[in-house]
């Protein structure tokens, strides 16, 4: 349905279009279902206004006529998944939402599996067996009255069964490219780091302590502090900061990762810069100068150069994103004439574009793409997948989508670094309900989620290095990626998760 829009998120007086779905609020809660979204071509999202009314999802957004909605759905396994239904057109008839979701998952799984046979996979016959029946099923699901009762929990149980088998099949498809990859070395040629925190910096016995099992588990580490933290007035530096992180981990033989340099946000870049940012070149002057300084006291230490992230979806006022990615390009630029040859990386937050959700972005994701392979200088991205709900974060997809993202940034010909980072506390949507718990983050599913994004990661040809956002919590930030993101408590005590990454690098890495 062709409609005006007329809620406060949107401009006055331009299209909108409407969807419509039956929804059954005992399947998915509401708190759920007012978070969906729209999404155009290449399933880039667009502001979208979700709002239950009457047993009725109804999302409207900005499109030409059809999309795709993209809606959290409780996960047997995984806890929370966005689910996401075919291209639909907009329509005045409603459309039953789990049949959607449904179709959309069978139609991903088929798609998926297509590409992976082009590769060389070889489905075991139980999954082809299995998917066979599923479609079977949904086939004749689709043919009843839409109306007849208990039909929405027929589909329901469709799509906790293609939960079920997609992740089998993406460990399948998982194991024997890994398996295709070792065939030759015996090892993958990636890199795994962690970023350390400051405490470490305070106490450098822990480091002592816990050694043996971070070299066992880690090649590399991301030692370095902000820049708000390293130049905190103009031209006042605190480089003792930096120097004890240096000092400390080439010690136990851990490659540096230097970066990120700039992070695009209003807690990692000073604040004496925030005034100035109209003047003309003023900021571009100060970040050259700040890269420039480092390259010159610290670029013997570094394997690889993190050059910045968070320029996608900053909203700072007077930066736009065409002069931001200009002066990516021409810090890479000078670092390269300084003779340094290791790597220099680019960090992608958001990869699916949930920033969108907040304000029309100037910039398709392809545009930025195609915009940040013209400088040669750039070596790899950084898909930065920081699973949860909230500003910067990652919304939570199965692996199979997933494992799609990386490739599609695998195919603009630079190498791919993955960042992961999963919670291990809290909701993930504030759901008042006598159920929440079965959605709450846990260490247990901190754990499932590491094991399952590892294993997706890891049999990505493209991929080079996947590095954890966060190794210990902190108990005195206010930082949700750092009070409960590690992957040791704040408390010392390791978590399940750890030892996933101990396995891969005893098993599987170089």
């Amino acid at each position: 349905m062709q409609s005006i829009a007329k809620n406060a998120d949107f401009h006055y007086n331009r299209i909108m279009f409407e969807w419509r779905f039956r929804i059954t609020p005992e399947i998915i809660p509401i708190p759920f279902l007012e978070t969906a979204y729209f999404a155009g071509w290449g399933r880039v999202p667009r502001l979208t206004h979700a709002n239950v009314r009457e047993n009725e999802l109804i999302v409207r957004a900005e499109s030409f006529g059809s999309g795709t909605i993209h809606v959290p759905m409780p996960h047997q396994i995984l806890g929370v998944v966005m689910e996401s239904t075919e291209s639909l057109l907009s329509r005045q008839q409603p459309y039953s939402l789990v049949r959607e979701l449904a179709r959309g998952a069978i139609g991903r799984f088929y798609r998926r599996l297509f590409d992976w046979q082009m590769l060389g996979f070889q489905q075991p016959q139980e999954h082809a067996d299995r998917m066979q029946s599923i479609a079977k099923r949904f086939s004749g699901l689709i043919t009843k009255d839409p109306f007849e009762e208990n039909l929405e929990q027929e589909f329901v149980s469709v799509l906790n069964e293609m939960e079920i088998m997609i992740l089998e099949e993406n460990k399948e498809f998982s194991e024997q490219s890994c398996s295709w990859r070792m065939r030759n070395d015996n090892r993958l040629p990636i890199t795994l780091a962690v970023k350390m925190p400051d405490q470490y910096m305070e106490k450098p016995l822990e480091v002592d302590k816990y050694a043996k099992l971070l070299q066992d588990s880690f090649q590399a580490v991301l030692p370095m502090p902000t820049w708000r933290e390293l130049e905190p007035q103009p031209d006042q530096f605190n480089w003792e900061r930096l120097e004890k992180h240096l000092s400390l981990f080439p010690r136990f033989g851990f490659q540096i990762v230097f970066g990120p340099l700039l992070s695009f946000s209003t807690n990692a870049l000073p604040d004496w810069l925030f005034p100035h940012l109209m003047e003309e070149g003023y900021f571009e002057s100060r970040a050259t100068r700040f890269v420039n300084l480092l390259a010159e006291r610290y670029g013997h230490h570094v394997h690889s150069w993190f050059l910045c992230n968070r320029f996608v979806d900053q909203s700072f006022p007077h930066m736009p994103l065409e002069r931001t990615l200009s002066l990516v390009h021409m810090l890479a630029q000078q670092l390269r004439s300084k003779g340094i040859d290791v790597p220099f990386i680019v960090g992608i937050t958001q990869p699916w574009g949930e920033y969108a959700l907040q304000q029309t972005p100037g910039w398709e994701q392809v545009q930025i793409a195609e915009a940040l392979m013209s400088c040669r200088d750039i070596d790899a991205f950084l898909i930065e997948i920081n699973l949860g709900f909230g500003p910067h974060l990652t919304w939570p997809r199965d692996p199979m989508t997933i494992g799609n993202m990386i490739d599609q940034w695998s195919f603009l010909g630079k190498k791919v670094y993955v960042s992961i980072s999963v919670p291990s506390s809290g909701n993930p949507i504030a759901i008042e309900t006598e159920f929440a718990q079965n959605w709450q983050w846990s260490e247990e599913r901190q754990r499932v989620w590491t094991e399952t994004l590892l294993l997706t990661i890891l049999g990505k040809r493209a991929v080079r290095g996947i590095f954890w956002s966060h190794l210990q919590d902190s108990s005195e930030s206010s930082n949700a990626m750092e009070s409960d993101y590690g992957l040791v408590s704040a408390g010392h005590t390791m978590k399940p998760a750890f030892k996933h990454f101990y396995a891969a690098r005893k098993n599987l890495l170089e």
